[in-house]
């Protein structure tokens, strides 16, 4: 499995569309971003997914994340509520993530643009950049020229008139439809499909997770985590982004101690499949090690006392994606930080939004207080951690 991965994020990683020199969206320290959107919004995964990778490939900015979704929300349903569930969080990035109940309206998106025209101003009047997202597509076998539902189709102008808009604004647009729709429409209609889970509008982890990938990629999102290269006689040779000690190499083994400056997209267990229908997921965190000059055979490669990958000595010497395992100590701080995440988008978030809405002060100064606790414990979670490392021959 684990070579499986590495040969299809080689493959991809050499095939993919080369970015500009300036990423689509650049973060600064202290940002806080609320994402507002409907019920696929609320569902807090792809949402919470973005916020991972964020907090993680960037650990010493404090980044935060509002998650301000609701069922059933088109434009102008976050324009009456946006004083008090959007600009109340005093937010400096605001996405905007609408369209699949928007559609409801008929074929002309004109109602659309103008609401997401006025979603434009109004972040804008509150001095946060806006990031406009289509919405994802409807999970019904529909692929491009034949839809299998009128709702599937209706998107695809609506998002075609959305990108126009943010060309006529000069704002930051995501067309997540287009880059997903062949992607699952094929994957549904194969002999054996890979389960997004979830419902045909609202997918679960899977579905999500590759939902986050293409909104990353075309956020132009950093990609490199970091990378080093070692000899197997314990010479450490390049190391970008990490720091390499306590380097040992004896009785065929080699071992290290690593620390990184930011880390790999924390993945949940759930959401694994995604890399299957998406390869390019891998290619989204680079994080490498290569070893030389091991003689032929199988290493069994731990991390933190905890067995993470069986590689050969070609693989090792090639470079090995460290962000392609999802077992032991790397999946226990990837389940640890999202389930923070998770922590903080579900109650203590709801909390802090009711009390907003219903501008109770008392309620609201003691939602803060619980979301600050949280955020402590996310930012600790997310810094810098020594990993462990051991390479043996089987």
């Amino acid at each position: 499995m684990v070579r499986n991965l590495l040969l299809m994020t080689l493959v991809l990683g050499c095939c993919l569309p080369l970015h500009a020199a300036d990423p689509a969206l650049t973060v600064k320290k202290g940002d806080l971003w609320v994402m507002a959107g409907d019920s696929i919004t609320a569902q807090r995964q792809h949402s919470n997914y973005i916020e991972a990778f964020y907090r993680t490939r960037y650990p010493e900015l404090g980044l935060q994340f509002r998650n301000s979704g609701i069922g059933g929300n088109r434009t102008s349903s976050i324009l009456a509520r946006f004083d008090y569930d959007v600009a109340a969080w005093k937010p400096t990035i605001v996405s905007i993530e609408l369209g699949m109940n928007d559609v409801g309206s008929g074929d002309d998106p004109a109602k659309y643009i103008d609401g997401m025209r006025q979603l434009i101003q109004k972040i804008r009047d509150i001095g946060a950049q806006p990031v406009l997202i289509s919405s994802s597509p409807v999970n019904d076998g529909s692929v491009t020229g034949d839809w299998k539902s009128d709702r599937c189709r209706r998107i695809d102008p609506y998002t075609v008139a959305l990108k126009k808009l943010a060309e006529e604004e000069q704002v930051v647009v995501i067309d997540q439809y287009h880059a997903l729709l062949d992607l699952w429409g094929k994957n549904h209609r194969s002999e054996t499909p890979i389960n997004l889970t979830g419902d045909a509008v609202h997918p679960g982890p899977v579905g999500q997770y590759t939902m986050a990938g293409v909104i990353l990629s075309q956020l132009q999102a950093k990609r490199d985590v970091s990378s080093a290269t070692l000899s197997a006689d314990g010479k450490v040779g390049a190391a970008e982004g990490c720091k390499i000690s306590d380097v040992s190499a004896a009785d065929g083994k080699l071992a290290f101690t690593r620390i990184d400056e930011a880390s790999a997209w924390p993945i949940s267990p759930k959401s694994q499949a995604a890399a299957d229908l998406l390869p390019e997921i891998h290619d989204l965190s680079r994080w490498m090690l290569t070893v030389t000059d091991l003689p032929a055979g199988e290493y069994q490669v731990t991390i933190n006392g905890k067995p993470a990958a069986v590689l050969t000595e070609k693989e090792l010497a090639s470079g090995w994606n460290m962000a392609t395992v999802f077992e032991g100590a790397i999946a226990d701080r990837s389940n640890k930080i999202v389930g923070l995440i998770s922590g903080l988008q579900g109650g203590l978030n709801n909390n802090w939004r009711l009390a907003s809405k219903e501008q109770d002060a008392e309620k609201l100064a003691t939602a803060q207080q619980a979301i600050e606790a949280q955020e402590s414990l996310l930012q600790a979670a997310c810094a810098p951690e020594a990993w462990r490392i051991e390479i043996e021959k089987k």
